[in-house]
């Protein structure tokens, strides 16, 4: 099996000072740490990761908050590419609605000629967070259908570097083909994040591999993914691998562990329900987030279960414990590679890399000796 880590670029501890500026309030101009030097914290962990053996170097697309602070993720993995000797790099993910699939699929192209024999992988999504619909004048309310048509057009030029006729809601394009030419059929690196009902629905019919970024506590993203894989059956293709991304501390000792697990992820999860809004009620809504709605009305009743399923779904605490947990994810989500996320939430850059060289000694090795199969259809 493939392990990646992934980095998110985060300036967690400014949430209170920028919530105080979008109110209107009289608030310093600048975090207490800059923006720049989160950006080279993290840049600094992919090096790392590259030369400790990990498969993928991944990112996030995000806008506008300090979330995670990616608003061009390909831009970002050119230069991760332009750092690094041995990783693949991979998005999750690319947001269709915000872009013209055109030059998602030029950007793409450009990496994949650039890179030789290392690889991209595309994973793609439709977006949840309402301010960056807003502050990129798309409106939300056509998310489904801008996402739909974007990666119809996307599989299409993936494929074969071309398209002739298409006429849609949001773009018409006739006798379009992509420079430089495409060497080979990319669409096997594209996958798409299985986020909701009715992305899984899509996605399952158009047989398009699924990645699962946990956005609700493991179980129930395990059961949405099920849906995937029985409504891919019902279409008439194979089991597939997924990609699953993970968050991950690794210490010596279960008590040394627990205490940055704990915190960082709480703190993580509370960037994550600030950023989407996730308490919010404003979900239901917006056409095509229903599913959504549902689960925001959930968190609603009791904000902490949110921090809750990643302290207690999450692979953390010694070698042997991550090993297990991931073990156990792997077979779960029948997954081909696993991403983790070690800084997050405003964890020290030391305590990260601290994390990730104890990971990469004990747990990268006996991860990669992993094989789960597939995910299969529920039985008749």
């Amino acid at each position: 099996m493939r392990v990646g880590m992934t980095i998110f670029c985060q300036n967690a501890d400014d949430w209170d000072r920028y919530e105080s500026e979008e109110r209107g309030e009289e608030v310093t101009g600048r975090p207490a740490i800059s923006d720049r030097e989160v950006f080279l914290e993290e840049i600094e962990l992919a090096k790392t990761a590259d030369r400790l053996g990990f498969d993928t170097v991944w990112t996030v697309e995000h806008h506008f908050t300090p979330y995670t602070m990616v608003p061009n993720p390909l831009q970002l993995l050119t230069f991760i590419a332009g750092v690094t000797e041995n990783v693949d790099v991979g998005t999750m993910v690319v947001v269709l609605p915000w872009h013209n699939p055109v030059r998602v699929a030029e950007d793409v192209n450009m990496i994949d000629t650039l890179l030789g024999d290392r690889r991209l992988i595309l994973g793609v999504g439709r977006g949840l967070g309402r301010r960056e619909f807003a502050g990129l004048n798309v409106d939300q309310n056509e998310a489904r259908g801008r996402f739909d048509e974007s990666l119809a057009i996307l599989r299409e030029l993936l494929s074969k570097g071309e398209i002739h006729d298409h006429k849609g809601e949001f773009y018409s394009i006739k006798d379009l083909r992509l420079r430089p030419q495409i060497e080979r059929d990319l669409t096997d690196l594209l996958y798409c994040a299985a986020g909701s009902p009715e992305t899984m629905e899509i996605i399952a019919k158009a047989g398009v591999k699924a990645m699962v970024i946990p956005n609700t506590d493991l179980e129930t993203s395990r059961a949405g993914l099920q849906t995937y894989v029985d409504a891919r059956h019902a279409a008439g293709f194979e089991p597939v691998d997924t990609r699953l991304a993970v968050w991950t501390y690794c210490a010596e000792s279960e008590e040394a562990a627990r205490g940055p697990a704990e915190q960082y992820m709480y703190g993580y999860a509370d960037t994550a329900l600030r950023h989407y809004e996730l308490l919010g009620g404003h979900l239901g809504k917006i056409k095509g987030y229903e599913g959504y709605a549902a689960r925001s009305e959930q968190m609603g009743q009791d904000a902490s279960l949110f921090a809750k399923g990643f302290v207690g779904g999450h692979p953390w605490g010694t070698p042997e414990m991550i090993i297990e947990r991931t073990r156990v994810l792997a077979d779960t989500f029948g997954t081909s590679e696993i991403t983790f996320v070690f800084k997050f939430g405003g964890m020290p850059l030391k305590m990260a890399q601290e994390s990730m060289a104890l990971f990469a000694r004990e747990v990268l090795p006996a991860i990669k000796e992993l094989d789960p199969r597939p995910l299969q259809p529920t039985a008749p």
